[in-house]
């Protein structure tokens, strides 16, 4: 198989470029990044940097913390995801976002970003200035949080004197980010490739396309910084139905194994930048 050759020339090198992971948001459909990672594992492909919003933030910090792929499907399948919609507070309407938090805490424990195996960072947005917030330091479980939470369902949570809320409002796709942890290569996950085959049939859902549409223009500035792009098609799934796991899974397994070329193509622009592919 050519990528576990060009893999292997990789791990060789005397100083390997960072590869970044760019994981983007999605609600439940950030399990399929469940899929990519098993796939990313199964290769052993090294990455040094991950960047996440929202659900990427949580699939994100999970990995990051050493948890494998197989064992993040458990969880999402032993999950009654009931925690999402954690007490109301009653004068907005609004949810607390607690839950979340919480339950990134059962899974990692209550570390620190210091304590993570692969340098991270979450994204979220100052909810006055609309300014794209990277949190990459502190509690991990409160960071992503921030990242997930999505204005008019949850409270906004105050973080070093802002109010903040889910990332993907203004960087949904952090490839950027990623640049700026270090990472020189970035391998982007993005979950809104096929919104076309999404038709819309409530109010609600058709509040939920059209933020995904706005979410898609910084999404695609955001492709100008990716060297391979991985791009699960979930259109016709619903983005707030957390419990089909098994088909978000396979199709990120899918899009990642499809995505092999790409990938091939960007180790052999960093084995070719080093002198390490045969003339």
């Amino acid at each position: 198989m050519e990528l576990g050759s060009l893999i292997a020339r990789f791990l060789e090198m005397h100083k390997q470029p960072r590869i970044g992971l760019a994981l983007a948001g999605g609600s439940a459909y950030g399990l399929a990044h469940i899929g990519v990672l098993r796939f990313i594992e199964e290769i052993g492909l090294p990455v040094h940097v991950i960047a996440g919003t929202s659900a990427g933030a949580a699939a994100g910090a999970v990995w990051a913390g050493g948890v494998s792929s197989d064992q993040m499907y458990q969880v999402a399948k032993q999950a009654d995801w009931l925690f999402l919609a954690k007490p109301v507070a009653f004068k907005s309407g609004l949810m607390s976002s607690e839950g979340i938090e919480n339950w990134i805490n059962r899974i990692l424990g209550n570390i620190s970003f210091d304590d993570l195996r692969i340098k991270f960072a979450a994204t979220a947005c100052d909810f006055a200035t609309g300014e794209l917030v990277v949190i990459d330091h502190g509690s991990v479980a409160h960071a992503v949080r921030i990242s997930c939470n999505v204005p008019g369902i949850y409270l906004p949570v105050e973080y070093q004197g802002r109010l903040l809320v889910d990332g993907g409002l203004v960087q949904n796709l952090p490839a950027s980010v990623c640049q700026s942890l270090g990472a020189e290569y970035v391998i982007g996950v993005d979950l809104h490739a096929n919104l076309a085959s999404l038709r819309p049939r409530t109010v609600l859902k058709s509040l939920i396309h059209a933020t995904h549409i706005l979410q898609r223009q910084h999404e695609r500035i955001q492709l100008q910084y990716v060297d391979a792009v991985i791009q699960p098609q979930l259109g016709k799934l619903n983005p707030f139905n957390f419990w089909p796991v098994d088909e978000y899974v396979d199709l990120g397994y899918k899009a990642a194994l499809e995505a092999s070329g790409q990938l091939c193509k960007m180790l052999k622009a960093i084995l070719g930048e080093q002198g390490q592919m045969p003339s």
